[in-house]
């Protein structure tokens, strides 16, 4: 057979570096005159590869030295497959333009791959090499280079080539867009493969934690939609509605752009009852408030506050369950007190305090003489409070100014204030749901 060759060509990860294999060599050369003709090429091919290799010029002495060992002693080194004969041939195939050569030369490459299988064993692995080479030589091969690092993936699991891996997914990403893999199938594999890199990362390996991050973005590439997400996941979800690793999967992918789906709130909860944690019970929370499950919600975050540590998380906790119960003043200023209490410096709290003051403040003196009064003892307070939350917390100044000059404009005159016997600055004290003391305010 007229060999032919290749070359690898860095398809999105121009960086990996080609495996060099440590394992010493096997030599086996026969007997007689084959075992002297073997010998004689080894050692040409060899001395002038060591020569050649570092700057890819392979002279013909070279290739037919290599050719005659590769066909006299299969079994003579492992390494005249891969790495020598690969790299010679992938020499050939980058100074080339003829495609019918190029496609001759990946021919070669794959009998280069079977041979060395044969001889030399290590099949899964090979085939892994194998693949990720023809679909670099050639993207449009990249149905059999699938099935080839497929292969490989499956049988080799966590020990898979991180070469391999990669490959494999943009081969998936390919069929994908060709209309011969449907999406779920493609994110189920990226589920596989990242849990292979993320298994060799937690034991230590840098290369596999730097390649998870390239993984993704081949992934994103297919641009999973919450439905593509929720097909993949969901019966996953109801077979093993418990399984840690999973649940923690659900929640990290989901939590992109599905966060409103019915799954991704159960496999919170789920996780929360194996695992929890003052932030996920908050997760939830917020989950329940965009459904408008008030309730609930309300349940999670007082949760969330009984494990809190930090009394500064606490308090924004209440001051989120004041905002959640804006639609009831009573509740909703409660919530914003027991805020101020656990952060006396929290400033937004007095000001949504003051906000729910005024939104209240038709209740106060209704069906009497006073009612008009009543309103503006609430409009008063609301400006005092707002007043204290920009002296203490000089963040929320144009917030605090914004809402007293609303405020001011509903402030009676010193004449109108004069017919209910009322002098600008005088004590005034409120007693409605809300109990403040204040002084009276012209505009």
């Amino acid at each position: 057979m007229k060999l032919t060759n290749k070359i690898l060509l860095y398809i999105g990860i121009a960086t990996l570096p080609l495996h060099i294999f440590a394992q010493s060599e096997t030599y086996d050369y026969g007997s007689g005159e084959d075992s002297i003709r073997c010998l004689q090429n080894l050692s040409v091919y060899q001395n002038r590869y060591r020569n050649e290799e570092k700057t890819s010029d392979f002279a013909p002495e070279t290739m037919k030295a290599w050719r005659n060992a590769f066909f006299q002693c299969p079994k003579g080194s492992q390494n005249m497959y891969s790495p020598h004969g690969v790299k010679m041939f992938e020499t050939l195939f980058k100074n080339t333009q003829d495609e019918t050569l190029k496609a001759a030369y990946i021919d070669t490459i794959k009998l280069i791959y079977d041979r060395r299988i044969e001889y030399f064993g290590e099949k899964e692995r090979y085939l892994g090499y194998k693949g990720a080479d023809i679909f670099m030589l050639n993207s449009n091969l990249f149905e059999e280079a699938y099935s080839l690092c497929k292969e490989s993936v499956d049988g080799l699991g966590n020990n898979s080539d991180v070469k391999t891996i990669i490959i494999l997914m943009q081969t998936a990403v390919i069929k994908v867009a060709n209309n011969t893999m449907k999406k779920p199938e493609a994110i189920a594999l990226y589920q596989q493969l990242d849990g292979i890199l993320e298994y060799n990362s937690k034991k230590g390996s840098n290369t596999h934690e730097s390649w998870r991050k390239n993984l993704e973005a081949i992934f994103l590439r297919l641009n999973p939609d919450c439905s593509d997400l929720i097909a993949t996941f969901e019966p996953q979800f109801k077979a093993n509605p418990e399984d840690t690793e999973l649940l923690k999967k659900i929640t990290s992918y989901l939590a992109k752009n599905c966060t409103e789906s019915d799954l991704y709130l159960q496999a919170a909860i789920n996780l929360d009852k194996i695992e929890p944690s003052a932030l996920s019970k908050r997760n939830i929370a917020e989950m329940y408030v965009s459904k408008k499950e008030t309730s609930l919600a309300l349940q999670y975050f007082q949760q969330s506050i009984d494990i809190e540590e930090s009394s500064e998380q606490k308090a924004a906790t209440y001051y989120t369950m004041a905002n959640v119960v804006s639609s009831n003043p009573s509740l909703s200023v409660s919530y914003a007190q027991k805020a101020l209490a656990l952060n006396p410096n929290m400033g937004i709290a007095y000001i949504l305090i003051a906000r729910q003051y005024v939104a209240g403040s038709s209740e106060c003196g209704k069906g009497t003489d006073e009612y008009e009064v009543e309103k503006w003892k609430a409009f008063w307070v609301a400006e005092d409070l707002c007043i204290k939350a920009k002296n203490i917390d000089a963040s929320v100044t144009a917030q605090a100014n914004t809402d007293i000059s609303k405020y001011r404009k509903y402030f009676p005159d010193i004449e109108t204030m004069f017919g209910y016997d009322i002098t600008e600055g005088s004590t005034q004290t409120i007693n409605c749901w809300f109990s403040a003391t204040t002084t009276a305010k012209a505009k």
